[in-house]
């Protein structure tokens, strides 16, 4: 065995992997603070619903520039608004 190590090969290799760019720039709704800021605590929710809802749920969030977070909660406003809020939870902060 040599004492001196061939490391061309290896500096190609290196040479091929993705540098690491500068981070994206703060979207303007992270500083406004998520749904629930002040309130309630952002919690997990899962449900499970067909391919094509999920995707018109996610192109209907693209298309107005909102989170799924806050089209949930929009989505609840207007169902309380057509069909009327659950007793006992008039008045409180939603």
């Amino acid at each position: 065995m040599s004492g001196e190590v061939d490391l061309s090969k290896l500096r190609k290799w290196i040479g091929k992997a993705k540098q690491i760019s500068e981070p994206p720039a703060p979207d303007v709704r992270a500083s406004q603070g998520a749904v629930g800021t002040g309130r309630d605590a952002l919690v997990q929710f899962n449900v499970k619903v067909s391919a094509s809802v999920k995707k018109r749920i996610k192109q209907l969030a693209a298309r107005d520039e909102i989170t799924l977070t806050t089209l949930v909660a929009r989505m609840v406003d207007l169902y309380e608004k057509e069909y009327g809020v659950l007793p006992g939870s008039a008045g409180k902060d939603r």
